[in-house]
């Protein structure tokens, strides 16, 4: 028998035994293991996953215990849906998102200070310790004020940014006005 027919002879003596589910070395002897049928595949993977839950690999994992919440979201596209499961998944949100709330909370921050700057504005007048914004500012005042006046300023370029990012013109963010602002506060300037 010729070299031709013994290799012809191997090859269908190998296909036969993976038809069967019987495993061979490799041919070329390049130590890349037993050849595995899908079923004992299978069975390799359940083992390693059984050892694992063994080990703990499972014990804290997060959303154990809850179900999946698997129905689509009605009113987010299609092609949306799973970057928007992808980024709720992982406890992310969009970048416009992320700002606004920062915007969001130095206007709510700036409008505290207003206010406790109103309460003390409102107390030196009541004791008759200061002249009060009404009758004129005083030059701490009148400082003050400006200084209200460029961080209004500041947080109006960040609206008007927010607002060019913000994919829904009904999440706009109004700009502040600081007349409107102080009056909601309490104080007016009285001319």
């Amino acid at each position: 028998m010729s070299s031709r027919e013994r290799n012809a002879r191997e090859r269908v003596q190998s296909y036969q035994q993976e038809k069967r589910g019987e495993s061979h070395p490799a041919p070329d002897g390049a130590g890349q293991g037993p050849h595995r049928t899908p079923e004992q595949w299978t069975d390799f993977i359940n083992q390693r996953i059984e050892e694992a839950m063994r080990a703990g690999a499972f014990s804290n994992l997060p959303g154990k215990g809850k179900p999946i919440n698997t129905a689509p979201e009605p009113y987010v596209r299609a092609d949306m849906q799973m970057a928007n499961s992808l980024l709720k998944n992982n406890d992310l949100v969009p970048g416009w998102i992320a700002d606004r709330k920062a915007v969001l909370d130095k206007i709510e921050r700036f409008r505290t200070r207003l206010r406790a700057a109103a309460a003390v504005f409102r107390q030196s007048r009541e004791q008759g310790t200061s002249t009060g914004l009404e009758t004129g500012l005083t030059p701490q005042q009148q400082a003050q004020v400006n200084a209200w006046r460029s961080e209004i300023q500041s947080l109006n370029r960040q609206i008007e940014d927010l607002n060019y990012k913000q994919p829904a013109v009904f999440l706009e963010i109004f700009k502040l006005r600081l007349e409107d602002e102080l009056k909601s506060a309490g104080i007016s300037l009285g001319d």
